[in-house]
């Protein structure tokens, strides 16, 4: 008997009791603790998680998964329709991933990310098998939510919980990549599970699919190139090259994850950053892939450039400096928790963002700090102007603070509440108005008292916002890049 705990609406969802014996959960478990589990700091920000985990690629595994469930699996999910295109299950992801929860850890609410081998292969329904039983543990439930946190009221601290669906020894649960959920914190006991995604091929429709969804998957990044057009990074890996018109003008490919920042250095070459912890350097007249570098020892989240510098921050909380010419790399600063933004700008002011709330300033003519800008609220955002005379934070509530500069002194200017959710992307303008991006699916552009000038919307978050010649550029985990007239 299969149980659907959440209204269809919301997409689907449903659960398969015993799936796997007691037996086969307490192999699973003894497997895991064998191997050993860490911690996921290395690729989550422990404000969205901070349980451990273990990662293992287990092709014959997976092919007994997926013998098992085609013997249970309703005929509606074997073949689904979307957009035109259908798609027929391939089998279970061999990425698995071993989860255990202790006491005060949980997953906070998110979205699956989708796993793409090309257009027409990719993940749709996250596979999770509950290896110990509720019984055994409190709290740790698998929360569904009727929305995402752009759609938090005022005074709560997420959305509407529509489902609650208890862990039971053994039971899978499929559901949606696009439902909004979490890991509930585990309060007694451990709670240990494993997840995979199921994989679908595009069997009709995959020429449309193709010319629709260049951008498979959230965008992350933007940045300008020198001949007009732009270069944005997101899920799918690639880099995608698009001219001033905005039409495709072709991709660059060698990273193995998520593209999580882009910069141009010296007008001729683009340098990328990724979660599999590589900087890479491409030549764009080419279009290929000069130099790779390693700078990070986990996830690198931005990178910024300047005089032939590459300056990356990571989720090892370690801001690496990486002189591309002759392939030295070295440390500028180790902070608090991880390094989420960087920003530089033509006279070598460096400014980096950090989780532990804190701003920290280097002059990279000197190669040397200069200011700690204090805070005590995770920053996912900074930007500095031109001029370097104003510097912008970007916290997870949503507040924006502006920092003044003059005689070398920062001094702290207005604060103010500029989204519902976390902030993602800051960048002043060359007017010095200030672009921000946003958990509540808003891109906003603000005048320099902070007032409200132009805001437009996505349909998920907002995660860079750029600054054009003709308006601006916004991109988002909807896979959509749009251009406004602001």
């Amino acid at each position: 008997m299969h149980l659907h705990p959440i209204p269809a609406s919301l997409g689907f969802c449903t659960v398969i009791p015993d799936f796997l014996s007691p037996e086969e959960c307490r192999a699973l478990i003894d497997r895991g603790e064998a191997l050993g589990f860490h911690a996921a700091s290395s690729d989550y920000p422990p404000s969205y998680r901070n349980n451990e985990r273990l990662v293992i690629d287990d092709a014959e595994f997976a092919a007994r998964l997926t013998q098992r469930l085609c013997s249970e699996l309703p005929r509606e999910l074997l073949e689904q329709q979307d957009k035109g295109v259908r798609w027929r299950m391939a089998g279970v992801n061999e990425r698995l991933r071993w989860c255990r929860y202790r006491t005060g850890q949980a997953f906070h609410i998110h979205q699956d990310g989708v796993h793409h081998r090309g257009p027409a292969l990719r993940s749709r329904l996250t596979f999770m098998i509950y290896l110990t039983d509720g019984d055994d543990f409190d709290g740790g439930d698998t929360l569904f939510f009727a929305g995402g946190p752009h759609t938090t009221s005022p005074g709560e601290q997420h959305p509407p919980v529509v489902a609650r669906v208890r862990p039971r020894l053994g039971s899978l649960i499929l559901f949606d990549h696009r439902i909004w959920h979490a890991g509930e914190a585990v309060t007694r006991g451990v709670k240990h599970i494993v997840r995979s995604d199921l994989m679908f091929e595009a069997v009709e429709g995959v020429a449309a699919l193709s010319a629709s969804d260049a951008r498979q998957g959230y965008v992350w990044a933007l940045c300008a190139l020198p001949d007009g057009g732009v270069a944005s990074g997101g899920r799918d890996t690639a880099i995608r090259l698009w001219d001033a018109r905005g039409a495709a003008a072709g991709s660059l490919r060698g990273h193995e994850q998520s593209v999580l920042g882009l910069a141009v250095v010296d007008g001729q070459r683009l340098v990328s950053v990724s979660r599999d912890r590589s900087l890479r350097v491409w030549n764009l007249g080419t279009r290929q892939c000069e130099q790779v570098f390693r700078p990070h020892a986990a996830a690198i989240l931005c990178v910024a450039a300047w005089n032939g510098l590459a300056i990356s921050g990571g989720a090892d909380g370690v801001v690496r400096v990486t002189r591309l010419d002759d392939a030295e790399s070295a440390t500028l600063g180790a902070r608090a928790g991880w390094v989420w933004s960087v920003d530089v700008t033509e006279a070598g002011l460096l400014a980096a963002a950090c989780e532990d709330g804190s701003v920290h300033c280097f002059d990279l003519r000197e190669m040397q700090p200069i200011a700690v800008l204090p805070g005590d609220v995770a920053l996912r955002a900074v930007a500095v102007s031109a001029d370097g005379t104003q510097l912008a934070a970007g916290d997870i509530t949503g507040r924006i603070t502006r920092w003044m500069r003059d005689g070398g002194q920062w001094q702290r200017g207005n604060s103010w509440q500029a989204h519902a959710a976390a902030i993602r992307k800051l960048r002043f303008t060359a007017d010095g108005a200030l672009l921000s991006g946003g958990e509540d699916a808003h891109a906003r552009r603000w005048t320099r008292g902070g007032g409200l000038a132009w805001e437009a919307t996505h349909d998920n978050f907002v995660t860079d916002v750029l600054p054009m010649a003709d308006g601006v550029l916004s991109c988002a985990y909807d896979g959509r890049i749009t251009r406004h007239a602001a």
